[in-house]
C-alpha cells in the first residue's frame, strides 16, 4: 500500500550568485511516519534528513554547496552564498518508514546568475535619418554567465526578426568551469512613415537573464525631413492694417518736428 501521495519539489528558477536560496520538499505522507528526506544535485547526495537519528541531519560536501543545517527542516534545505556550481537539477528523495517504506522523487532546476556588471552598449550609425534610409544599429553585452539574451523595440514595439541580425555569444573567459559570455545583436529597419512619431523615434535595446538582470539602453533619432514651420496663432497678418500704421507714425514724426522748430 502506498503512503506518498506526492512530492513537489520549489525552487527559484534562478538566483544571483552569493545568494540564500531555500530549496523547499512538499509531500504528503496520508498519516504515515517520516523515514528519511535525501536531497541530490544530480546523482550526488549532499543532504539527509532522518528523524530517529541524532543528530537527525547530516550533510555531505559538494563544490559551491554550502547548507545553513541551523535553518534547514524536514521540507526545507537552506544553501548560502551560492557559486555557479550550484546550477543543476535537484532531486529531493522522501521515504516513509514501516511498514510500507515507500519512496518518491521530486525534482526541479536552478541556475545561478552572475549578470553583467554594467547595461548594454548601443552604438547606431546615424541619428538623423530620411525616408528610405536603413537604421543601423549594434548592441553589445559585458560579459556574464549565461549568456544575456537582447531585445530590440522602436518605439515601445518589438521590432519585427526579419529586421533583427542573428544573436551572437562569444566566450570571453574562463572561472573555474563556468564561462562567461558577451552577447552581440543587430538590426536594419528601414525608414518609413510609421518610423517617426513627432519627428523622433527611439530605438531600444534591453538585456536580460530570466528575472535576475534587465540592463536597457537608448538612442533617439530625428527625421532628416524639414518640418512645417507653425503658422501664428494670430492668424494671417493685416498687411494693409501694418501700413496704415506705418503712415500714422510718418505723420506724427512730421508733426513732432514741425512743433519743434516753430517760431515762438
Amino acid at each position: 500500500l502506498q503512503s506518498l501521495k506526492e512530492v513537489l519539489v520549489k525552487i527559484p528558477e534562478a538566483v544571483r550568485l552569493r545568494d540564500t536560496v531555500s530549496l523547499q520538499c512538499n509531500y504528503d505522507l496520508e498519516g504515515e511516519t517520516l523515514y528519511t528526506v535525501k536531497w541530490y544535485k544530480g546523482s550526488n547526495e549532499f543532504y539527509r534528513f532522518i528523524p530517529k537519528e541524532h543528530p537527525d541531519s547530516k550533510v555531505f560536501p559538494l563544490p559551491g554547496i554550502y547548507v545553513d543545517v541551523s535553518e534547514s527542516t524536514p521540507n526545507e534545505v537552506v544553501l548560502r552564498n551560492v557559486e555557479l556550481d550550484v546550477t543543476g537539477k535537484y532531486n529531493c528523495e522522501v521515504s516513509s518508514d514501516f511498514p510500507s517504506f515507500d519512496t518518491k522523487v521530486g525534482s526541479a532546476f536552478i541556475y545561478v546568475v552572475d549578470p553583467p556588471e554594467e547595461d548594454p552598449l548601443l552604438v547606431i550609425d546615424k541619428h538623423l535619418v530620411d525616408m528610405g534610409d536603413y537604421i543601423k544599429a549594434n548592441c553589445s553585452t559585458y560579459p556574464s554567465h549565461p549568456a544575456s539574451n537582447i531585445s530590440w523595440y522602436l518605439n515601445g514595439k518589438n521590432v519585427l526578426p526579419r529586421f533583427v541580425k542573428k544573436l551572437e555569444v562569444t566566450p570571453e573567459f574562463l572561472t573555474g568551469k563556468r564561462k562567461y559570455y558577451r552577447a552581440l545583436s543587430g538590426v536594419e529597419i528601414e525608414v518609413t512613415e510609421s518610423t517617426f512619431q513627432d519627428g523622433k523615434a527611439i530605438l531600444s535595446c534591453v538585456a536580460t537573464i530570466f528575472k535576475i538582470y534587465k540592463g536597457e539602453k537608448k538612442e533617439t533619432l530625428e527625421d532628416a525631413r524639414p518640418r512645417p514651420r507653425p503658422s501664428s496663432v494670430l492668424g494671417p497678418r493685416d498687411y494693409r492694417s501694418d501700413n496704415q500704421r506705418l503712415e500714422i507714425s510718418k505723420m506724427g514724426f512730421l508733426l513732432t518736428l514741425l512743433l519743434v522748430h516753430a517760431p515762438r
